[in-house]
């Protein structure tokens, strides 16, 4: 099988998110009065959006924090500051340097809003070489559906059958399998190291990105 496209998750997948994210939560939870969270363990959380990783700081304090409240003022700060720590996942840089001299679209479907992903591709300097940006507020409904990539590769002009979605998160492997297009799951994400990836069912299971890139290479 010849593939055509490659599509990312975003959070874990291509960028390191989760010490802005964690820094704008722990800055909210220490106005509040509230106990901070771990930043290793809140990488676990970051998939499920900032409802989950609201939950999660009120597990940690052992206790219910108002979650519409916190949730506003958890964004408003990291909007501000979504940009100082985040990085691109070390390897990611090179799969796309070879996607592009390969002439292999790509592009990132992710459920984050897009004013932070733009911010955090502006910075990366990738706003203009990214092919295809679907984010959460252009969707309807979120991954699992798989309505974000549908409508990735109706805007790449390409077929399900001829493109591979990676993620870190079952949702994104769900996301993909609802699509009909490849998966593979990027262990090297922000993963439960507790959690059995191989339940998720995924075409391929990568550890590194250079796993990843071997993986790809075999389908270019």
């Amino acid at each position: 099988m010849k593939i055509k496209c490659v599509l990312f998750d975003f959070d874990g997948t291509f960028a390191d998110t989760s010490v802005d994210m964690c820094n704008a939560l722990n800055t909210i939870l220490e106005q509040k009065k509230f106990k901070t969270v771990n930043c290793q363990n809140l990488k676990t959380h970051i998939s499920k959006g900032a409802a989950g990783i609201i939950e999660y700081a009120s597990t940690v304090n052992g206790r219910p924090i108002d979650s519409s409240l916190m949730r506003a003022e958890f964004l408003q700060e990291y909007s501000q500051k979504c940009f100082v720590h985040t990085t691109m996942i070390p390897g990611i840089d090179l799969i796309i340097k070879k996607m592009d001299e390969m002439s292999i679209k790509w592009g990132i479907v992710t459920n984050k809003h897009s004013k932070y992903v733009k911010k955090i591709l502006q910075g990366l300097s990738l706003e203009d070489k990214i092919q295809c940006l679907v984010t959460g507020d252009m969707l309807k409904e979120p991954k699992p559906s798989p309505e974000g990539l549908k409508l990735a590769m109706d805007m790449l002009n390409v077929k399900s059958s001829n493109t591979i979605y990676v993620g870190d998160d079952l949702r994104d492997i769900q996301a993909g399998k609802n699509a009909s297009t490849l998966t593979i799951a990027a262990n090297f994400g922000f993963v439960d190291s507790t959690e059995d990836i191989n339940v998720w069912d995924a075409n391929h299971i990568v550890n590194t990105p250079n796993e990843l890139n071997n993986i790809l290479l075999k389908y270019l």
